[in-house]
Order: C-alpha cells, then sequence, then structure tokens
C-alpha cells in the first residue's frame, strides 16, 4: 500500500512537470511569433480542467437546453385563457420597433387587411405584451409564407425581454404548405410511355397557417414554453430566414387532449358499409418539401393509383425515410356522407429503425381528438401491416372511433418524438459531457498517451470518477426504458450499455483511463451515432382507410403464390427493362442522348426537370433522352457509342477529352459570353484548353473555414478577428496546442478517384499550397501554360510554409473532420462549404456550437476583404467543380448548347437546387456554381453573404494535360519535405524539374502551343 501512495505522489509531480513543460517544444519554434503577447497568462481551458472547476471539469453545457427550463419553469403556469396581439397592436405598441435593415410594412396579404408582412429575409422587430400573471405561456402564431419565398421554412429566434430562453428558442421554425404539382393524368400521377410513373414535383401554395411554437429538434411534444414576468414584456423576433407575414400571436396554455369516451354500441352500429379510401402518395397538404411520393416495389399488396406492377416504377406510398422529422406531417382530405362513428386504418410499414417504433399523432379538421389519438405507434416490421388507434380493456383491444359529421374533413398524420424524445434528450446531454471529459482528459496525456506515466486523472479533475459512475447507472436506467417502450430486449440499445461498461472501467481504475481513451472516443462516436438515427421518425404509408364497424381494413398479408409469382416477374423483367434509360425517348434524329454521372435520385430530379421544362418547350426542335451511366464515357466515345453531351463531368476530365479533340468549343456559340455571366469570374478556367473553353460549370465547391464557437470561446479565441489570417491563426496554435488540439487543413490526395470524377488533387479545393500561393498572386503555371512558377521566390515562401505545418507544427496528415470536429479536439477546420450539410444532420448535439468563415487570408493591398483595424487581406482560393460539355459527334451542336444553356441557367439551378434538396434534405444541400442560384436556396442571408465573399475571391488554376505530372511530383515533393525532413527549397526545385519535363513532353505528343494544332 505505501509504495503504491509513493508511486502515485511520484507519477503526479512528473505528471505535473510535464504538464508545464511538455507542451513547449511543440511549439518552441515559434516563439518569434506574437502569440505570447497576445494570449498571456496561463489557458483558461486547461487551468478549469486541472484544477476540477468550472464548467469545463463538470462537462455540462455552457447555456440552459430546453429539459432545464422546463424542470425549471413548468410547474410556473401563467394565466388561464388567451392572450391575443393582432397586427393592429402590434403596430400601436409603444414599444413596436423595427431593426435596421428589416423591411416590415402593415398592410394586405392573403386576404387579410392590415397584417404585419416581413418582405426580406433578415433583421428583426420587437413589441410590448402585457401579462396578467407570471409563469409560462406557449405561442401560437397566425401566419403566411409568400411562394415567392425561397427558403423551404421560415426560421427565427425569439426572446422574450432580451433572453432567448434556450437554444431551441433560437431556432424556431415555421412550415411552409407543400403540394404535388398538377398532372395531365386524373390519378395524380403522370406516367411515361414506359409505362413508369413520374413523380411529380413538390410546390409550395401560400395560405394562412395556425400553429404553436414546437420543438424542431424531437425532444417534446408539446409546444415550447416561454416564461413571462407580470405587466408589460418585450418579445423581439430576429431572423435571417424569413420573408413572411403575422396576422395574430396568442399565447396560451396548453392543454393536453382529453381521455376517449367509448360511444355506444348502438351509436358505433348506427351506419354500416361505409368504406373511404385515402392514397398516402397523394396527400393533398405536406408540411416538407421532403415529403413527395415514394416508390415501395418488394410487394404486390401496396395500392397503386396506377396499377401495381413487378416491373414498372410506381410511386405508390409516401414517407420512408424522408418522413423521419418531428414535427413533419401530411394532411389528406375526404368527405363522409353520413353522419356517424368511423374507424382508422393505416397501413404502413416502419423497416428503418429496427427495435423501435415511430409515433405519430393524428388530428381531426385541425384538432387532436383524444389522449389516443396523440401517440400512435408504428412498430418496426419489414412488412405491411395495418396500424390503427385502440383502447385496451382487460387485454381486449377495440378500435377508437371518431365522430364524424356529414361533408367535407381533414386527416393529418403529425411525427411526434413521443416518450423516447425525453430520452434523446438526456442522451444529448450525456453524450455532450463525455465528450467534454474526453477532451479535458486529452488536454492533460495528449493525443498518444505514456503508458508507462500515471497522469492521476482522478487528482487532476477530481469529478471524473463520480461523475463517470451517474454517467453510467444514467445509461443503464435509460437502456432499460427504452427496453421497456419496445416492449423487447435484445441489441438496439447495446451501445448505451457497451459505454456505461467503458466508464465502468474508468472508474474501477483510474488509472487506466489514459490508455482507455481510444476506447472512450469510439465508444462517443458509436454514441452519437446512435441517437442521431433512433431520435429518428421514420414512416412509410401506402394507405389509409376510414370505415363504418361493419367494414374489415383490407388486409395486408401477402399470399405466397401471389407473392412468389410477383418476385419471379419483377427477376425476369429486370432483363428487359432499361433501367439506365430516364426518359421515354429513342434515340433518334430528333433525339439527343445525354449521359448524368450521378446517383439514381439526382439523376431522376434532373430527368423529371427535363420532361416537365426543357423538351415540352414549342422552340426545341431536338429532345433530350436522359441515360444514367457511370463511367465508361471515354470507352463509348471512341467506340463510337458515346452520347451527344454529359452533365456533371467533373475533375480534369474536360480537358483530357478536349485536348484530343472530341469536345465542342463553346466560344463559337455567339452568346456565350452572356451566359458565362452567371458564373464567378474565374470559373470558366477549369474548362479552358488551348484559347478554347469546352465546358459550361454546373456544381462548384470552395473552402471555407469551420471552427466550434463553444470551444474557441473557452479558450478566449475570437475567431472572425483571429483566424482571419495565416498570421492569426499561426498565433492561435500556442492556444490550441497547449491543450493538445489541432487545426485541420485539407491535405492532398494521392490518386484520386476512379472514373469521370477524378480530381487533379493538387488543384482541389482548398489545397492549402494553392491557397498561399494563389493569395501572393501567383498561379501555379506561366501565361502560356508551358511550365510551372515553382521557381518564383513567392511559391518557395507558400511551399516551405505548408510543409511547416507538418514540420514544425506537427500538423496531422490524416484525419477525419467530422469525428474530430464534433469531439471538439479539432476545434478548427478547412473544409470544402458542403462539410456545412454533413455537420447539419450527422451533428445534432454540437448544433449551435459552430460556424464558418472565409478562410484565411495574407495581408496585401488588392485584398477583397478589409479588417476592421483597416488591413486588407487576399483571401484567394481555387475550387473544384464539374460542368456539361457537348461533344463534337452530336449532330445539332446547336440544340446541345441550348440544352446546356438551359440547364445552367438561373431558374433551372434554382429548380435543381431546391428538389434536390427536398429528396436528399439538408445533406443533400446543392452546390451550384450559378451566383444567382446559390443565393436562392435555403442559406440564410448571413450564410449566403459569407460563401458569396469567398466565392467572388475564387481564382482557379488551369488544368493542363500534364496535371498527372503536376499531382505526383507536388506530392512527392511535400512527402519528401515532411516525412523524410529534406531541405524544402531544394525538394521543391528538384521536382519541379521533373514537373516542367513532364509538361513539355505532354504538349510535344499532343502537339500543342504550335502550328500543328
Amino acid at each position: 500500500m505505501n509504495n503504491t501512495i509513493l508511486r502515485r505522489v511520484i507519477s503526479s509531480a512528473v505528471a505535473a512537470i510535464m504538464l508545464t513543460s511538455s507542451a513547449l517544444p511543440a511549439f518552441a519554434d515559434a516563439a518569434d511569433n506574437t502569440a505570447a503577447d497576445v494570449y498571456s497568462g496561463a489557458d483558461p481551458l486547461l487551468t478549469s480542467a486541472l484544477s476540477g472547476t468550472g464548467s469545463a471539469a463538470s462537462g455540462k453545457r455552457v447555456e440552459n437546453s430546453y429539459r432545464d427550463f422546463y424542470a425549471k419553469y413548468s410547474e410556473q403556469k401563467g394565466a388561464d385563457g388567451e392572450i391575443v396581439i393582432t397586427s393592429k397592436d402590434i403596430q400601436s405598441s409603444a414599444d413596436f420597433k423595427v431593426y435596421d435593415g428589416t423591411e416590415i410594412a402593415f398592410t394586405d396579404v392573403g386576404g387579410e387587411s392590415g397584417v404585419l408582412s416581413w418582405a426580406n429575409q433578415e433583421g428583426g422587430f420587437e413589441f410590448g405584451v402585457d401579462v396578467p400573471q407570471e409563469g409560462v405561456y406557449s405561442i401560437m402564431l397566425d401566419y403566411y409564407v409568400p411562394q415567392e419565398s425561397n427558403t423551404n421554412d421560415v426560421e427565427f429566434s425569439l426572446a422574450v425581454n432580451g433572453e432567448v430562453q434556450y437554444p431551441t428558442a433560437g431556432r424556431i421554425t415555421l412550415s411552409k404548405v407543400w403540394v404535388n404539382e398538377q398532372t395531365s393524368n386524373p390519378s395524380g400521377i403522370d406516367m411515361d410511355s414506359r409505362g413508369n410513373d413520374i413523380r411529380p414535383g413538390q410546390e409550395s401554395v401560400a395560405k394562412w397557417q395556425l400553429t404553436p411554437l414546437k420543438d424542431i429538434d424531437g425532444l417534446s411534444a408539446e409546444p415550447l414554453l416561454f416564461y413571462f414576468e407580470k405587466g408589460k414584456n418585450i418579445v423581439s423576433i430576429t431572423s435571417e430566414k424569413a420573408q413572411f407575414a403575422v396576422k395574430e400571436i396568442t399565447l396560451f396554455q396548453y392543454q393536453a387532449p382529453g381521455a376517449y369516451s367509448q360511444p355506444t354500441d348502438s351509436e358505433i352500429n348506427s351506419i354500416s358499409g361505409k368504406r373511404i379510401t385515402l392514397e398516402g402518395e397523394l396527400a393533398d397538404e405536406k408540411s416538407a418539401r421532403t415529403l413527395f411520393p415514394t416508390s415501395d416495389k418488394h410487394s404486390y399488396i401496396t395500392s397503386c393509383v396506377n396499377g401495381e406492377s413487378p416491373t414498372k416504377t410506381r410511386y405508390n406510398s409516401i414517407g420512408k425515410g424522408s418522413w423521419n422529422k418531428s414535427t413533419q406531417a401530411a394532411t389528406w382530405n375526404f368527405t363522409v356522407d353520413a353522419d356517424g362513428w368511423y374507424k382508422i386504418g393505416i397501413r404502413a410499414k416502419q423497416d428503418q429503425m429496427r427495435g423501435m417504433y415511430s409515433n405519430r399523432r393524428l388530428y381531426i379538421d385541425g384538432v387532436v381528438p383524444d389522449a389516443r389519438s396523440e401517440q400512435i405507434k408504428f412498430y418496426y416490421n419489414t412488412e405491411w401491416n395495418v396500424v390503427t388507434p385502440t383502447v385496451t380493456d382487460d387485454e381486449i383491444s377495440d378500435p377508437v372511433y371518431y365522430y364524424l359529421t356529414a361533408g367535407s374533413h381533414s386527416l393529418t398524420l403529425e411525427a411526434v418524438p413521443g416518450e423516447i424524445g425525453q430520452i434523446m434528450g438526456e442522451l444529448d446531454d450525456l453524450t455532450y459531457s463525455i465528450n467534454n471529459y474526453y477532451r479535458r482528459i486529452r488536454q492533460i496525456t495528449g493525443p498518444d498517451p505514456d503508458e508507462y506515466n500515471n497522469y492521476m486523472i482522478d487528482h487532476t479533475i477530481p469529478t471524473i470518477v463520480p461523475d463517470f459512475k451517474t454517467y453510467a447507472q444514467t445509461l443503464r436506467d435509460l437502456k432499460k426504458e427504452i427496453e421497456s417502450l419496445s416492449n423487447q430486449g435484445g441489441s438496439e440499445a447495446v451501445t448505451l450499455e457497451k459505454m456505461a461498461l467503458v466508464l465502468d472501467e474508468c472508474t474501477e481504475k483510474p488509472d487506466r483511463i489514459p490508455e482507455m481513451m481510444s476506447q472512450i472516443k469510439d465508444n462517443i462516436t458509436s454514441l452519437s451515432a446512435w441517437v442521431n438515427t433512433y431520435r429518428e421518425q421514420p414512416l412509410e404509408i401506402d394507405l389509409i382507410e376510414i370505415c363504418s364497424a361493419d367494414q374489415e381494413f383490407t388486409s395486408a398479408d401477402s399470399r405466397f403464390f401471389k407473392s412468389m409469382k410477383f418476385g419471379f416477374d419483377s427477376f425476369i423483367g429486370s432483363f428487359f427493362e432499361d433501367y439506365n434509360s430516364l426518359t421515354d425517348l429513342e434515340d433518334g434524329d430528333d433525339v439527343m442522348t445525354c449521359w448524368i454521372t450521378l446517383g439514381r435520385d439526382n439523376a431522376t430530379v434532373v430527368t423529371n426537370l427535363v420532361n416537365n421544362e426543357f423538351n415540352v418547350r414549342d422552340d426545341v426542335k431536338t429532345k433530350v433522352n436522359m441515360k444514367l451511366v457511370q463511367g465508361g464515357i471515354i470507352e463509348a466515345t471512341f467506340a463510337g457509342k458515346g452520347p451527344d453531351l454529359v452533365l456533371f463531368v467533373g475533375g480534369d476530365f474536360t480537358i483530357q477529352l478536349a485536348s484530343r479533340g472530341v469536345l465542342a468549343d463553346l466560344t463559337q456559340f455567339p452568346d456565350y459570353k452572356e451566359v458565362i455571366k452567371q458564373f464567378s469570374p474565374d470559373a470558366q478556367t477549369l474548362y479552358m484548353y488551348n484559347n478554347g473553353i469546352y465546358g459550361l460549370p454546373v456544381t462548384q465547391d470552395f473552402p471555407m473555414l469551420f471552427y466550434r464557437s463553444d470551444v474557441l470561446n473557452e479558450l478566449g479565441v475570437d475567431p472572425e478577428n483571429d483566424l482571419s489570417t495565416w498570421d492569426g491563426l499561426m498565433n492561435v496554435l500556442p492556444v490550441l496546442q497547449r491543450s493538445y488540439m489541432e487545426v485541420g487543413l485539407i491535405l492532398p490526395v494521392m490518386g484520386g478517384t476512379s472514373g469521370v470524377t477524378t480530381v487533379s488533387p493538387v488543384t482541389e479545393a482548398g489545397n492549402t499550397f494553392a491557397m498561399l500561393l494563389l493569395q501572393q498572386g501567383i498561379n501555379y503555371y506561366s501565361d502560356d501554360l508551358t511550365k510551372t512558377n515553382f521557381d518564383r521566390p513567392e511559391a518557395v515562401n507558400a511551399f516551405e510554409q505548408w510543409t511547416e505545418f507538418y514540420t514544425k507544427y506537427s500538423f496531422s496528415q490524416t484525419y477525419d473532420a467530422l469525428t474530430r470536429f464534433r469531439q471538439g479536439d479539432m476545434p478548427v477546420v478547412i473544409q470544402n462549404y458542403t462539410f456545412y450539410n454533413t455537420l447539419s444532420v450527422t451533428a445534432p448535439e454540437i448544433r449551435g456550437c459552430w460556424n464558418f468563415m472565409h478562410v484565411p487570408g495574407t495581408e496585401s493591398e488588392n485584398g477583397q476583404v478589409t479588417l476592421p483595424d483597416g488591413r486588407k487581406i487576399n483571401i484567394s482560393a481555387c475550387s473544384t467543380g464539374s460542368g456539361a460539355i457537348i461533344f463534337n459527334s452530336c449532330p445539332d451542336k446547336e440544340g446541345a448548347w441550348e440544352f446546356i444553356k438551359w440547364f445552367t441557367s438561373n431558374d433551372t439551378q434554382i429548380a435543381y437546387g431546391q428538389d434536390i434538396e427536398s429528396v436528399l434534405g439538408t445533406l443533400g444541400r446543392y452546390n451550384t456554381a450559378n451566383i444567382e442560384a446559390l443565393h436562392n436556396l435555403s442559406w440564410t442571408q448571413t450564410e449566403v453573404n459569407k460563401l458569396t465573399q469567398q466565392l467572388e475571391a475564387q481564382v482557379e488554376i488551369p488544368i493542363i494535360p500534364a496535371s498527372y505530372g503536376v499531382t505526383r511530383n507536388l506530392n512527392n515533393a511535400f512527402r519528401e519535405t515532411v516525412n523524410k525532413y529534406e531541405n524544402a527549397r531544394d525538394t521543391l526545385f528538384w521536382f519541379d524539374k521533373d514537373i516542367n519535363e513532364e509538361i513539355a513532353r505532354k504538349n510535344e505528343d499532343l502537339a500543342l502551343y504550335n502550328d500543328n494544332k
């Protein structure tokens, strides 16, 4: 025992010495930097971790969650009744104030006069409201979103008396109303000439909606609560995605639906022979653009307006994975011809969340009739089954009956979290807390703990052992609750048990915590992924039946021989159906073939636009036949079986084809110069070859700097100021590295992706060497593209700075940006701006804890950005993208030019961007190259301003036939310098010689830049 105590004391002393000295070598070479001047004193985050005090040690969220707010205030009810604030009340309020830049007027909107109309997207206003009794109130809005609004939803922040009371109140969402576009087929879904259904597009309709403010995070099924003081309160609403009108704002006390009252047998049997069938795919109104008709081809059972088929595409349901977010709702209108009591059966399938159930709240005519309709559960099942609201008495389940009067009615199903919401909220907080502890441990041990060093984690962070014990027990309690709710044990919540076991080992043997770091990290990642999946509410609905008591719901049970025949016919049909052809046109003199190199979802959206917008135009003489093809374009082209044009061609593929004379030069068309005004000034550089232009930009991906605002704030770093320049970033590095944190830069990728999406890595968007070089006003190549500029002093300086990030500051050469960023040990990363999509969808636990800005810049008199202190910085970077190309073999080049002009135009790019986001959600937000289209996608005004600022600063690096040689040799120079510690200048010059020799050889092979073109 004495030896153990002595060993721990000695280890503790050694740990303390190491903590004060181990960080110094990592950035000792940077002693000349101004970091010590800018960030004097001890690191506050490390200090709090070591002392075991403050939020850093406890792992608590700095800002209170809605769960915390609810626990504190939910019992403090305000006055009963409603407090209605009309637009006129707001206008006449002595406290009414419109913020600068907000376009608000009181005018006629949607048939209502004198309502508050917010015409632009950003800004805000405030007004006063008198409350007779302090306490919590829910808020109802009567609002209207005009059709010209280009956002999928309205989002705003609501503060009471200057305080946003919890994070969810900072991102209130109001939905639009979406409907299927009108079709020529009376069934509601058009068909092509091959007999396949054509999925109808989604369009918004403007109408007044009355809805309470709800929790979009899927943690609470009840309306949100807000605390008001007695007397006058100031309510302020601010937004970057506004553009809506408000007629009334109502404060009220939410009352849960009353208990179900069973009608008598005589009442139930007062009607008979009644059956109303509502097709899922023909929902009359949807609250989200993603609620479009979906296809299920696994069974003959599904009901379809155009008849089932084992081989043809049928849109026969709604939902699936696209109906999975809390508050998403679909409404069906119907008519009954007799007063009476009706039961409701929903043929549905929930096959995406194994071991759990999905919840729907049922409304009749906008009202939840009773408590039984508050939460209808759809358990996991790979087959279709009929679910009906039921009431159970003595283990006998009877259907819930709804009284309907003769006439028109509506039925709405809304995704709600149910009991699982509370559990997911607790797991969110647990994940955040455990991750905070992981980050604090890492600040002490570093990324690679010494197995022979006892870091005394339980002494330096005294709260860790008791907190880990609490977390482990909480995880097990939540696991039991989940298993109870799902009516089964098993493996679906085993992720929680695994995390608990790791925490158990940490508490039983605190000395082993450092060596368990990788297990803690891996289990945090698994737990986050599990929570992200199981907080969803996926559901697919085939049909809904509303029947009198004497009618049986249509069976969802399939018959064996019918199922076998359906499967056999489907298999045989797969040999004869052309699944690559997306349109119903045959190749011919009046048809052009266009290949598209994307996934089927993207290709389907493009095809719908082509069929509905381009091929139907009277001025189009040559129609376009769309085909989905992955690779093989070069082989098909030189075999004489290639396409006439291709969309979404990426990387250096365009230049490789152009150098072989198979592409049409687009500058031959008289309106070319007018067309390219739609793109950033330098975008055409990526498609330029030998004084010709061989493609129009379709997509464009460029880098942005992403940062964890919560982590940097704890460190005392102001991102917008401290990370604006490379010098500022270097000054922040010691602060990060003292806490064993890193900065993530985009690295060149060896090789590249095969096929048509091959990218020349040295010109990859956000390549650090390219940024450093371009910001000094130097491009890769000489003006005639016959040699590089790497022998210039600016290039040498850029290469040295690039490699020093890895030789002097030990940046990681490989890393998982998403995992490291969400865990907080890499709080600054430079990634393509579509990283925003990934974070928004896959990292909900850090929502509101991160942001993005332009890439670090270099001071320059000609800089595009002016800093608050008056300095100008150059933030140039290169981008990558994909384009539209026309082959010389195309018989109607004028027609092909009209097509790619149409596809890259403002309206078409906006439509495609909005449609693909409706299919894939935020994860599919489109990286269009069209500047106006970018402004009309679902970005907030602040976000689009940041993106536009970086986009306008883009300077592209030309792609040449010998780009592969530049890639290979520049990457080799980087590896030699970083991994073998060779001299940066000498190494760059050595490999630059090989680069220029390869450029000359390739140009000679292609007879470039001479009279033999």
